[in-house]
């Protein structure tokens, strides 16, 4: 067998580990720990970027990211229907099959590098999921990955990206089924907090929430300060996504037709 197709003990085990705890997951917030804990044995990132296909063929994306850096602006630009990264990639994916590894380098061809700098991913690792009539159904991206962008990475995302794609449609699915019956629990935050805690889900920046609330800057801050604190998270992204999966918010998806 080639060696670079086999797992060692070490490897096997930390995938194994993986496995186990991918059961566990049904909430967002879950699936965010999950990523960012145990993935992260063999997969080294700070940015997940993935999407699959509802049953009327479009593409839901979705990020899981760790870095304050990787902004809402950005994340619109790699999924563009028309020029964005992950449309480029899914196409070049459907006529190889294979991971596609850019490891963002000064000498990446076709101009990577400047791309990926430009949208704070550093590199990425995307391997694509397909019907079968060929078009893709999902996808996986490992961003700003800390390990180098050679076969045993491929191998890795090869083996883990199924198991991603179908935890990530279990947590959709569980919230359609739940959120017409979630209700918001009493105390935990205010009616204005979810209000701005929505308007950052829809990408708007702070300065942009003021406006749009007639309030101040540094009261809309304090505003998220303090519904970070409730649902003890770290990020903005991660106060919606806790929001979402405790029915606080609906989940608003960006859509965009299969290619």
């Amino acid at each position: 067998m080639d060696a670079d197709n086999e797992l060692t003990d070490e490897e096997s085990g930390h995938l194994a580990r993986i496995l186990v705890a991918a059961r566990r997951v049904s909430l967002r917030h879950h699936f965010f720990n999950w990523v960012q804990g145990p993935v992260q044995s063999l997969i080294p990132h700070e940015i997940l970027l993935c999407g699959v296909a509802d049953d009327s063929g479009y593409l839901l994306h979705e990020r899981f990211s760790g870095c304050r850096y990787f902004q809402d602006s950005h994340f619109h630009a790699v999924i563009h229907p028309a020029s964005g990264l992950i449309s480029q990639l899914s196409q070049e994916w459907q006529v190889s099959g294979t991971p596609r590894l850019i490891a963002g380098q000064a000498h990446e061809p076709g101009g990577w590098n400047a791309r990926l700098t430009e949208l704070e991913l550093k590199n990425l690792a995307f391997h694509g999921m397909g019907w079968l009539n060929g078009q893709i159904k999902g996808y996986v991206g490992f961003s700003r990955v800390r390990a180098p962008f050679d076969s045993r990475l491929a191998l890795f995302i090869e083996l883990l990206q199924p198991h991603v794609l179908a935890t990530l449609a279990r947590v959709l699915a569980h919230e359609a089924r739940t959120h017409t019956q979630s209700k918001r629990p009493v105390g935990l935050v205010t009616a204005r907090e979810v209000e701005v805690l929505t308007w950052v889900r829809d990408g708007k920046t702070n300065d942009e929430i003021a406006l749009i609330l007639g309030l101040s800057m540094l009261t809309v801050k304090n505003h998220l300060r303090h519904a970070m604190k409730k649902l003890v998270v770290r990020t903005r992204g991660q106060a919606v996504a806790k929001a979402i999966a405790l029915g606080l918010l609906r989940a608003q998806n960006a859509r965009h037709p299969l290619q």
